[in-house]
């Protein structure tokens, strides 16, 4: 019976991860509130207590454009940390299967299409380049551990996540639970559900149940790819808050068109995914959408800001 560490097991993946079914294995998880991953002594004290056979790293310090902007030393320094401890720790302690995150944030800022093969091919959107940067070095330190150890471990670059137990935080949220906290409130105070941008954007959004499959798969394929990106489909702003406005019955919108929106259109190549999760089925938005808007609703008193 193989034992699995979860890092960030209190967060989005996390929880997404924890609902899924782990017959004949041992599954343990690491939150921010046991141990900080950003000390080599704590990092340490948990891979020598657990001694896991396979990791999935999704802990993160993890924001939104304005939360990037704001704190940017602290970005680097607390993503950095972890994923270099993280990693260096499960060499150490004999780990043998592995899958880390990586963030659809690094890639080239100037790229509309982008894959695998692009991820260093140009400097990050200026706004997330300290956390971009960051990131980028999961993929850079498993292709050196791969190199130099003959392991063969993984990450994962998920396109914009969402789902249950999400950080609805307005400063450090992304753009979905952001989304649906506003608009949430405006219906309360019965005020504008104000929106940053035009709604002309489109990102590819994808439910937290999805990814947390697929990096399951990823944990126990004999081959993976050294990295792979995982994106749903691709949507605008306002198509995105056109059904949060459905879920909750509320419509009154106010497009904010002097704040920042991001880049126009960023959509990924699912080249490398298709050829790995040939029969793979996402779930359908409008309902993950609208399942992720309940749950808030009925957590409003409580949840993760």
């Amino acid at each position: 019976m193989s034992k699995v560490l979860i890092t960030g097991s209190e967060g989005l993946v996390g929880n997404a991860l924890k609902r899924l079914d782990w017959t004949g294995h041992t599954v343990l998880y690491a939150s921010r509130r046991r141990v900080n991953l950003t000390k080599q002594d704590q990092v340490d004290s948990l891979f020598s207590e657990v001694k896991p056979d396979m990791v999935i790293h999704a802990a993160a310090r993890v924001g939104g454009i304005q939360f990037n902007l704001d704190t940017p030393a602290q970005q680097f320094h607390d993503n950095i940390m972890m994923n270099t401890l993280v990693l260096d720790a499960a060499y150490r302690h004999g780990v043998t299967n592995l899958v880390a995150f990586g963030t659809a944030c690094s890639f080239p800022g100037d790229l509309t299409v982008f894959g695998e093969d692009s991820l260093h091919a140009g400097e990050p959107y200026p706004a997330h380049r300290s956390y971009a940067y960051a990131k980028r070095m999961v993929d850079v330190q498993i292709e050196a551990y791969n190199k130099q150890y003959g392991l063969n471990w993984c990450s994962l670059i998920p396109g914009n996540i969402f789902g249950e137990n999400d950080n609805f935080n307005l400063t450090s949220g992304h753009v979905v639970p952001s989304l649906i906290r506003k608009c949430y409130e405006a219906s309360l105070s019965l005020e504008h559900f104000n929106v940053w941008g035009t709604g002309q954007a489109r990102r590819e959004f994808i439910y937290s149940g999805n990814i947390a499959r697929i990096v399951r798969d990823l944990l126990f394929m004999e081959s993976p790819p050294q990295k792979v990106l995982a994106t749903g489909e691709s949507y605008s702003i306002l198509e995105i808050a056109s059904m949060i406005m459905e879920a909750f019955g509320y419509h009154n919108i106010n497009w904010e068109t002097n704040k920042p929106e991001g880049q126009k259109s960023r959509v990924a190549d699912k080249t490398m995914f298709n050829s790995k999760f040939k029969d793979f089925e996402y779930s359908d938005m409008q309902t993950s959408l609208a399942a992720t808007c309940q749950w808030f609703k009925e957590n409003y008193d409580s949840f993760r800001s």
